[in-house]
């Protein structure tokens, strides 16, 4: 009875990640679609928070089925880095409740938790399941690829064939839902391609993974590179400049996780490396004299006083005056007082960075211990990188990481949930005890190979 118990339970749980997920490239816009046709919208919106705590249920049954399974999870130096950061979270949204405001607190709560309480679930699934890896993860590979190609020629086709208000008539408005479409520079002539995400930069974001797993494909067969161009297309029509140089860094990082010191040595890569160095100064010479790439690459049209006036400026200006509230309130102002989860109070505060967003919200000293959690879950991937999911979840971290010093990257919700669980996945079974044991019965038959090999052999 028990045995049964534990299987419904563990597939249970497999099965409501998965649909998450999968759900999620969607959710903007079903959540719009539905929230404006039927209501309510804040339901609609945040419903896969309230399933994820549901899920905590569940999870907590099945690792009470064998008591042992709390032990080892809170043995582990991770657990205790992610539970300090949700303490002083949750801390400080206690005490600066009357100051943020219900609706702010609980939306910063759930933006900066939400993909915490992803990762710990699927760490802890995969972690004391029995899952046959091989097979589960070349799935999870293709429906990434494939999700990421779907989203990409939705993108593709809103930018060249549909009309600009197109998603108008599913809800999409600029000041109540989402805004149906988004030009650079107010130009009517440059849409940037979103699809069914939130915007061009969350857009932008979520197809870094997919292109560097189709980069990894690549290694099997060349045809992988016609959907890495199909992603690549997608991600320039973003017009994304952090996510360009996001995912150029994440493919920098790939081929140097793969090819390690040969790049430094080998003729061919020093010109290919110059080559790509010259191509981009040609670029951005071109940049200040052609109308039609000063516009892609610096969003500022040929009337504009300057190459960054409008949003470049903007930018670097909200990210100084989050640095500048930083500075007068180390200890932080509680979840949901910047950042996305702020527009739910009375005074938004934006600095289009993560890592300010943060230090606002849970101080320096809570900065540090998410930068703990980062680094432990990089490092535990490096270690695993023979996988290629792991690989290619450590390559986009990195890519990922470098956009966040211009965006709010990781409170967005289809990139967040998704990297998370996928981490949490891939550590977990790795971290497994039936996986060790693994590892410990191959290390004694090779050491009973090299001693006796004749006996081996026969």
């Amino acid at each position: 009875m028990t045995h049964t118990l534990s299987a419904w339970l563990q597939w249970t749980i497999f099965a409501g990640l998965a649909l998450v997920v999968v759900y999620l490239p969607f959710h903007a816009f079903i959540s719009t679609w539905g929230g404006s046709a039927i209501g309510p919208l804040e339901i609609w919106k945040s419903w896969k928070e309230y399933f994820l705590v549901l899920l905590a249920i569940p999870m907590a049954i099945w690792l009470s089925l064998k008591p042992d399974r709390w032990k080892v999870l809170f043995r582990d130096p991770l657990a205790w880095w992610i539970v300090a950061f949700v303490v002083v979270l949750g801390f400080l949204g206690v005490i600066n409740l009357d100051r943020n405001g219900t609706d702010a607190t609980l939306a910063g709560l759930a933006m900066t938790g939400r993909y915490l309480l992803i990762f710990t679930l699927a760490y802890t699934l995969f972690k004391f399941g029995a899952w046959r890896w091989d097979e589960l993860r070349g799935r999870i590979t293709k429906y990434l690829i494939g999700i990421g190609i779907v989203v990409a020629v939705l993108g593709l086709i809103q930018v060249f064939v549909l009309p600009n208000d197109f998603l108008s008539q599913f809800g999409y408005d600029k000041d109540k839902t989402i805004a149906p479409y988004t030009l650079i520079d107010e130009n009517p002539e440059a849409p940037r391609a979103f699809a069914t995400l939130r915007g061009p930069n969350d857009y932008a974001a979520f197809l870094i993974l997919p292109i560097i797993l189709t980069v990894l494909a690549a290694k099997r067969s060349r045809w992988w590179l016609v959907a890495t161009g199909i992603l690549l297309l997608a991600l320039f029509e973003s017009s994304s400049r952090s996510a360009w140089l996001g995912a150029l860094l994440a493919i920098v990082t790939l081929f140097a996780m793969t090819y390690g010191k040969a790049i430094l040595s080998s003729r061919k890569w020093q010109l290919g490396i110059a080559g790509v160095l010259v191509a981009g100064v040609v670029v951005m010479i071109a940049a200040v004299s052609i109308p039609s790439i000063r516009l892609e690459i610096f969003h500022s049209s040929p009337g504009d006083s300057s190459l960054t006036e409008g949003s470049t400026d903007n930018h670097w200006q909200a990210t100084a005056r989050g640095l500048s509230r930083v500075l007068s309130d180390p200890m932080g102002c509680g979840p949901g007082c910047a950042g996305p989860a702020s527009y739910y109070g009375d005074s938004p505060r934006i600095s289009e960075n993560y890592y300010v967003q943060l230090a606002e919200e849970v101080g320096v000293s809570g900065l540090i211990l998410w930068i703990g959690v980062a680094v432990m879950v990089l490092q535990r991937l490096w270690k695993q990188r023979k996988d290629q999911l792991a690989m290619g979840l450590f390559a986009a971290f990195i890519g990922i990481s470098l956009v966040g010093f211009w965006l709010h990257v990781w409170a967005d919700d289809p990139l967040s949930l998704t990297w998370w669980a996928l981490a949490g996945g891939v550590l977990g079974y790795y971290a497994n005890s039936r996986y060790d044991d693994q590892k410990a019965k191959q290390k004694n038959h090779d050491r009973k190979t090299q001693k006796n090999p004749a006996q081996i052999s026969r």
